[in-house]
């Protein structure tokens, strides 16, 4: 007849004693998720006749605050955290996003102190501003932070989870010098928030390669839009009737189809060239039809992703290797042009 393992059996081979088996087994709580674990994983080995899967008692909850989603990138963002909020339920991870306005950062540094109280670890999109820069520091000496997309690296932060902004800007800038031809040509730029220290990277690496290998193109105009399409658009429009032989515009932010729009309607003699980043279901469409040129994709649902595993990774609840996380992590980039956009 088959030996059938009992609790005590369990409990010694864990080194805890039988009502903490109990408990753990029960679903009953009020033991930590390390010896949760160790529970689960000696009674597996022993061959316990029970369902087994671990579900941590206690909930992890995790906060995101980032950008109202007024553009795709942050669309996108929203929905692979409510996506994570589902997936990792059954770990009783619990993940809340809160949303701040452009207009009122000065709010948003109290609503990063305000929330830090109820979570465990907190996952930003931030700008490089003095009020939400002085809360940030003061919440992560109390709770693990991670910068998502726009790094903070002078925060304390626990990790930063994007791409190499830089090199983001230098690989914009390689594809304008070449799809503009060797004469050359003046150059624009669209930013959202230039605080956001992403696009100003981005920024950097562009003009630094810009100089190095193609000289004979120049940017005559950097237009902060604030991340509002419209204004994009009507900024887009006054720029090329005051520049009128610009021959690209490479856009960090929101307003694509509104930047279409002018450069059409300003019917200019030479064919402008417009680079952008994030491949959204609009930004495909217009690459499609040739409106759009390339977009440079950084994959924001796999930040989101990683950005939480890595949350869930520090806290305990979350192997190394479930979770792939680094003190940096960087994720690749994409170029999507108008021939592999399908």
């Amino acid at each position: 007849m088959k030996h059938k393992t009992t609790a005590a059996e369990v409990a010694r081979a864990a080194g805890v004693g039988t009502a903490t088996v109990d408990r753990v087994l029960n679903g009953r709580g009020g033991v930590s998720a390390d010896k949760q674990r160790l529970v689960i994983e000696c009674a597996r080995k022993l061959g316990l006749d029970r369902n087994l899967d671990y579900r941590p008692s206690r909930i992890l909850r995790i906060g995101v605050l980032m950008q109202e989603p007024g553009n795709p990138f942050y669309e996108t963002l929203q929905r692979t955290f409510h996506r994570a909020n589902e997936l990792y339920f059954g770990q009783s991870i619990q993940i809340s996003q809160w949303y701040y306005s452009l207009k009122k950062l000065p709010e948003a540094a109290q609503l990063l102190e305000k929330i830090a109280k109820s979570i465990d670890g907190l996952i930003v999109v931030l700008p490089d501003h003095d009020a939400t820069n002085a809360a940030l520091k003061r919440v992560a000496e109390k709770i693990p932070v991670i910068t998502m997309a726009s790094d903070l690296a002078y925060s304390g932060r626990l990790a930063y989870i994007g791409v190499d902004n830089r090199m983001a800007g230098r690989t914009a800038t390689d594809l304008m010098g070449r799809l503009i031809g060797k004469d050359g040509g003046d150059i624009a730029i669209v930013t959202g928030l230039q605080s956001f220290v992403d696009q100003g990277q981005r920024e950097i690496g562009f003009r630094a390669t810009l100089a190095q290998r193609h000289p004979l193109c120049r940017v005559v105009s950097v237009l902060e839009a604030r991340d509002q399409a419209e204004l994009a658009g009507t900024m887009v429009a006054n720029t090329l009737h005051a520049f009128p032989d610009i021959r690209g515009i490479y856009n960090l932010a929101a307003g694509d189809q509104e930047i279409v729009r002018a450069v059409q309607n300003a019917k200019t003699t030479e064919r402008v060239i417009i680079i952008t980043h994030e491949l959204t279901p609009d930004r495909r469409r217009l690459l499609k039809e040739g409106a759009l040129d390339a977009v440079i994709d950084q994959n924001p649902e796999h930040e989101a992703m990683a950005a939480v595993r890595a949350m869930a990774n520090h806290l305990g609840r979350m192997t190394k290797e479930d979770s792939e996380a680094t003190d940096a992590t960087r994720t690749e980039i994409r170029i999507f042009m108008r021939e592999n956009c399908l």
